[in-house]
């Protein structure tokens, strides 16, 4: 076991210099302490995917409630899973926690969807489960809310939270209500969504925009794990890092130093406000109204207690993107930005292809070239108008996520039949000044990029 509790204590060591012996020794007896059987809903997500891993690694057995066992057992094999949906029925059972010392709620949404609300999510769901682990002799639940949540909250976000946060004190045990601060974890949405910010050269931010104190997602899980066996817990503690900084010095620290000099537009709420409204209802959208309103909100608390909790230093912000993965963190941030980009060229390519074969190009002679390619004369304007209906579909169907691999299948195929019929039938337009046989290269290199990069199984971790 001391082999185990000095691996996470490793991995850090050059950023949490200074730690007092004293505060060490006292974390490592904590972590010492007897194994403990966990449950954790949310197991899939951000934080109690790691917080489960880390638990096995100190010895406790673990059981991860998820909506779709089959889907969490590919994506992480060998651990426990037991079917948990806080927006399903019927509702689970008692037997669910037979024999588990600690419920730790993980469970969250930062935006609600058709299938999933913040009430389901955040106070329905978690307050079945705390009553479920008061039934079944639970000792102790952990709820992880968020800083910020009130019941009279601007946001139903947090308000929503602060419910849940409601029933795990009722709860008869001994009860953790923990609320984290933005949580920086490399590939997290969020995360890579503030790299992305920080590499822009031009910024626009709310011109309200309060200070924030963000936690490395390493930093939030072992002050977890200490919770699960401290003897002594907080009722309610606040999981921050040690600096409190405005939003443009967060992305100043996460930048390169290539656009540490950038330019930062303010944008009255007013009209940030409405801006965040309409976006949010964009495909894949990372932006809501909501986030703008927190952003505005100063979210800051006192670091002390979770730092004891850790038993070292926090990191800084500055320190949260190691020093030999901060040039390939860049690289991949302006990817993630080009890659809207790239995407919106395609779909534009096709639908302008469309439209000008339909109704701009004289009908004569598009008809003229089709029977030159062998198709008989009376089918020409229904493989005319045909073929330029399925390029209007390709270009708008990219824009449906679970459709985009299969229509960049289809894009390269048909550019490769298309490449096949003129090189055949119509070869003098690979000698034609403009070139549009040799465009149809970095059109198939483009095509196959955004297929390699596009994810086979949707969105990315939270």
């Amino acid at each position: 076991m001391a082999a185990a509790v000095a691996e996470p204590r490793d991995q850090h060591a050059g950023h949490h210099t200074g730690a007092t012996s004293g505060t060490q020794g006292a974390h490592e007896q904590l972590l010492h302490r007897a194994p403990l059987r966990v449950f954790i809903s949310g197991g899939t997500g951000l934080i109690g995917k790691v917080l489960a891993e880390r638990l096995e690694r100190y010895g406790h057995g673990v059981i991860l409630g998820v909506r779709d066992e089959a889907e969490a057992s590919r994506s992480q094999p060998g651990a426990r899973f037991v079917q948990l949906d806080f927006t399903g029925r019927p509702d689970p059972s008692v037997a669910l926690l037979a024999g588990v010392d600690v419920v730790v709620n993980a469970a969250g949404i930062f935006n609600e969807t058709f299938t999933q609300s913040f009430d389901d999510v955040h106070v329905k769901g978690p307050c079945t489960l705390f009553d479920l682990a008061a039934q079944a002799g639970v000792k102790r639940i952990i709820q992880i809310s968020a800083l910020g949540a009130e019941l009279h909250a601007d946001t139903r976000y947090w308000r929503s939270k602060a419910r849940g946060d409601r029933c795990a004190s009722a709860f008869a045990g001994t009860v953790v209500v923990v609320r984290p601060s933005l949580v920086y974890a490399g590939l997290g949405a969020s995360s890579v969504l503030f790299q992305r910010l920080a590499v822009l050269p031009w910024l626009p931010l709310p011109a309200t925009a309060g200070e924030v104190q963000p936690i490395h997602l390493d930093d939030l899980v072992d002050g977890l794990v200490a919770l699960v066996q401290h003897p002594q817990p907080p009722q309610l503690v606040a999981a921050v890092g040690p600096v409190a900084l405005g939003m443009d010095a967060y992305l100043r620290a996460l930048s390169p130093a290539a656009v540490k000099h950038r330019i930062v537009w303010r944008i009255p709420m007013r009209v940030a406000l409405p801006l965040a409204k309409f976006l949010q209802k964009l495909p894949g959208s990372t932006v809501s109204a909501d986030a703008l309103k927190m952003l505005a909100h100063p979210n800051t608390a006192n670091a002390a207690p979770w730092a004891a909790l850790v038993g070292r230093p926090l990191r800084r912000p500055d320190q949260f993107v190691e020093p030999a993965r901060r040039q390939q963190a860049h690289q991949l941030a302006v990817l993630a930005n080009m890659l809207p980009v790239l995407r919106l060229s395609l779909s534009l390519t096709w639908l302008i292809t469309a439209w000008v074969s339909a109704f701009v190009y004289p009908q004569a002679a598009s008809l003229d070239l089709l029977v030159r390619a062998q198709v008989p004369l009376v089918l020409a304007p229904v493989a005319l108008y045909t073929a330029a209906l399925l390029n209007a579909a390709l270009a708008l169907a990219m824009w449906v996520r679970r459709w985009r691999r299969g229509v960049y299948l289809l894009q390269i195929g048909l550019m490769l039949v298309y490449s096949a019929i003129i090189s055949l039938w119509l070869p003098e337009y690979w000698a034609h000044p403009y070139g549009p046989m040799v465009k149809n290269l970095p059109m198939l290199a483009l095509t196959a990029l955004l297929l390699w990069l596009e994810s086979p199984h949707g969105r990315g971790t939270r």
